[in-house]
Order: C-alpha cells, then structure tokens, then sequence
C-alpha cells in the first residue's frame, strides 16, 4: 500500500510485496529493484539496477547509469555517482561501469517486460 505518490518510470520493475512508503520519490525509466529491498531513497535516476537484499537509506540519491551490488546497505545522504558500482556494507564504491550501460540496462528491462505474465 502506497501512503504518497510514487513515480515511476517506463520500463521500471520495482519487486513490491507489499508494506508503505512514507514520502514521495522519484523513480526514472529502465530502473530494476530486486527482491527483498528497503529503498528511503529521495530519488533513483534513469538505468539503475539495484541488487537484491538492498537497503538504500533515507535521503540518498542514485544518478543515472549506476548498479548496486546485492547486499549492499547505502548510508543516509549517500550520492552515487553516474556510471558506478557501489557495493557493501556500508557500501562504497567498487568500480565504473562502461558508456553503454544504458543500452544494456534498457535491453535487460524490456526483455524483462516482454517474459511478464500477471499472476
């Protein structure tokens, strides 16, 4: 149950089962949220793949083009730089990803979409 506006952008697959959220965040197109994740974030750009068993603290922003790493628990206030990797506990950057990330992200969301069968 959503207790604010959520947006969410085209091709996003957030793995909900449930529970609230208490303020308004942004999400942007092509953004994959695996299972078992707490997302507090403020706002999550366009390309984003965040791993499973996650917890991104409240008021973090993740730009565009970045991964998260599975098991990964994001600090309050952390920014993660357009094309990274960020991984651990608490997570850190691990790596750049290369320029066509977007590309990829966007290919794995829409074959995602196109494999979706409603329960």
């Amino acid at each position: 149950q959503l207790a604010c506006p959520l947006d969410l952008g085209c091709h996003s697959v957030l793995k909900f089962q449930g529970g609230i959220t208490f303020f308004q965040q942004k999400i942007g197109d092509h953004v994959f949220i695996d299972d078992d994740c707490v997302v507090e974030a403020v706002a999550i750009g366009s390309f984003v793949h965040i791993g499973k068993n996650c917890v991104i603290s409240k008021r973090c922003i993740l730009k565009d083009c970045c991964r998260i790493l599975d098991n990964t628990v994001l600090p309050p206030d952390t920014v993660v730089p357009p094309f990274s990797v960020f991984g651990g506990n608490p997570g850190t950057y691990v790596e750049e990803l290369p320029e066509c990330t977007a590309e990829i992200i966007k290919n794995f969301t829409v074959e995602y979409y196109g494999r979706f069968k409603p329960l």
